[in-house]
């Protein structure tokens, strides 16, 4: 599939090695925008790695979809998000994405607005790992209630 098939709706993993990373990140984030979540998936790897922060609640590395899947669940028990300002720079296998995001937590309605970069590493147009990295877990571990003993 090339990146002009990819704009006329079709939902397939991209196979063809004219994809860079950067394509293939933007074309993710183009399909979560678009509320198409099984279109976004098709162009991660069934063995996908993703680390966080280890400080946040969902932290630590999560392995393959199901893993990717427990992961936001996690996430989703403590924080909305919002999600603006993609850039995205990269060339063949190797992307760098920075957005801005503002996390709510669910519990306190604290919320605060952070940088979030993270590295993609793409292999034949599937995405085979991502590290993220929170400009300041402290700021968003404050939104959450207070959990000293």
């Amino acid at each position: 599939m090339s990146p002009a098939d990819s704009a006329a709706g079709t939902a397939e993993p991209v196979t063809t090695s004219a994809a860079d990373a950067a394509w293939v990140v933007r074309e993710m984030a183009r399909r979560f925008g678009a509320g198409d979540f099984a279109g976004a998936q098709a162009l991660m790897a069934p063995a996908i790695r993703i680390e966080q922060p280890a400080s946040l609640p969902h932290g630590g590395w999560h392995d393959g979809r199901d893993g990717m899947a427990a992961m936001g669940v996690a996430f989703a028990r403590h924080w909305d998000r919002t999600i603006t300002n993609p850039r995205v720079y990269g060339h063949a296998t190797l992307a760098t994405q920075i957005t801005t995001q503002t996390w709510t937590a669910k519990a306190t309605g604290r919320s605060a607005t952070i940088d979030v970069v993270e590295l993609f590493t793409v292999v034949g147009g599937e995405i085979v790992e991502i590290r993220v990295f929170q400009q300041d877990t402290h700021l968003l571990l404050a939104t959450l209630p207070d959990q000293r003993p």
